[in-house]
């Protein structure tokens, strides 16, 4: 599968990544700019995962070995259990249609003591309320509605996502601004952390969770 070339660090999940993680898997990779950077941050080795051959090309570049798989099916049999600590899931889940079996496909990692980060895309959030007010639906290349979306989560949907597929949620939270906020410097960006921490369905730009398995070897 190819089409656009995912190239992002997400600095919210890169925040979230544990700094004492040494093999971090990380589904649906890009072209490996978010794992280039955990590896520059730390003492690591990444692994990705993608389904796009052109993406996979530029991540061998920056990652330490690469997968071409489709996430829909795929299954880290070729990995070993005891070694994976850490998996990353920015932005993937939402191009699935069910990322709840590719969860479940995951979790005997976790059950030897890996940890999940997950981020998720908020489609009630302000900006894209005020565009369906307006009457506006049109899918887009990137965005809330990326054309090659095909799930949409809520703070609720978000978190309910991991329920029966042998994940325990540990944290959630929303990741966004208030309008504005941003001028003010360092008291905005408290004011920031409030408002999402208050209403994450309205501010939150996007949602990171963390979970472990359950059962989990800690």
């Amino acid at each position: 599968m190819n089409g656009p070339i995912y190239s992002a660090v997400n600095q919210a999940v890169l925040a979230t990544v544990p700094q004492s993680g040494r093999l971090v898997l990380d589904l649906g990779c890009g072209d490996g700019s978010l794992g280039a950077s955990i590896k520059r941050r730390q003492t690591c080795k990444v692994v990705g995962v993608t389904g796009s051959a052109e993406e996979a090309r530029l991540a061998r570049e920056r990652l330490d070995s690469v997968l071409v798989r489709d996430l829909e099916t795929w299954t880290p049999d070729g990995l070993s259990a005891e070694t994976v600590d850490t998996i990353i899931c920015s932005h993937i889940l939402e191009h699935l249609r069910a990322p709840r079996d590719l969860l479940v496909r995951m979790a005997p990692l976790g059950c030897a003591g890996a940890m999940l980060v997950v981020a998720l895309p908020n489609i009630v959030h302000w900006r894209q309320r005020v565009r369906f007010l307006r009457g506006d639906f049109r899918y887009t290349t990137g965005g809330l509605l990326d054309e090659t979306h095909l799930r949409f989560f809520d703070w609720t949907g978000a978190r309910r996502l991991f329920e029966t597929t042998g994940w325990k949620l540990q944290a959630a939270s929303a990741d966004g601004h208030f309008p504005l906020l941003w001028r003010l410097g360092r008291p905005g960006f408290a004011l920031d952390r409030a408002a999402c921490r208050v209403l994450p369905n309205f501010f939150g730009d996007q949602f990171i969770l963390v979970a472990r398995a359950e059962g989990a070897v800690e």
